[in-house]
């Protein structure tokens, strides 16, 4: 704890050292996430037999943030940020029909998507190195999510499940960095909470 708690303090120190960012600049970011919650937690949340042949699909949450640098020190901007997750298996089950048991194979798909769009501020620290630009983000939005589940093709429900919580609003809080290989390119990535654990991003400055 002392060790991390140290480190913020430096980064706030180093907040009036040279940068390369300045009011004015855009940056469109471009972004994947890791790791996707969602599909990590479809067996558990959807109760995924065990023994069945599943396949799954995903996509971490990623999207674009368009951000407008407000002054020399703080940028504000908007982030969309979208993830999504699939399972289809096939399930055979025993049924009791016209007084005698037989045995029937259906298959089930369900698919999940999030969507957050969010306001977002970010507060530049600055670095020894002009081309290397760290941040402070919060950001706060909304949060809506979709779930379908399908039996052999057909749809058989579209609410949430009891163990998926839904709530109207998403907050992110993070830490991150880019460094610029040119006055308009630059790589980069965070840490945050709310939204994936680590992004790893591309910038474009205008």
């Amino acid at each position: 704890m002392k060790i991390i708690f140290a480190l913020f303090l430096s980064l706030f120190c180093m907040s009036g050292q040279a940068q390369g960012l300045f009011r004015g600049n855009v940056l469109l970011n471009a972004y994947a996430g890791y790791p996707n919650f969602m599909r990590f937690n479809m067996n558990l949340s959807e109760s995924i037999p065990q023994g069945v042949d599943a396949q799954y699909l995903g996509l971490s949450p990623s999207g674009f943030r368009f951000m407008y640098m407000a002054s020399d020190d703080v940028s504000v901007g908007l982030d969309l940020m979208y993830g999504m997750a699939s399972v289809r298996y096939s399930q055979t089950d025993s049924v009791f029909f016209n007084g005698q048991w037989s045995t029937e194979t259906n298959s089930r798909f369900v698919h999940k998507q999030r969507f957050r769009p969010q306001f977002r501020i970010d507060m530049h620290l600055g670095a020894m190195d002009p081309n290397l630009d760290q941040y402070i983000g919060l950001a706060v939005g909304g949060n809506m999510r979709s779930r379908r589940v399908y039996q052999n093709d057909i749809l058989v429900d579209s609410s949430p499940n009891d163990i998926d919580l839904v709530i109207p609003v998403s907050f992110r809080a993070c830490y991150g960095f880019r460094y610029f290989v040119g006055y308009n390119f630059a790589i980069g990535g965070e840490l945050g909470l709310g939204g994936p654990l680590l992004q790893f991003a591309m910038t474009y400055r205008i």
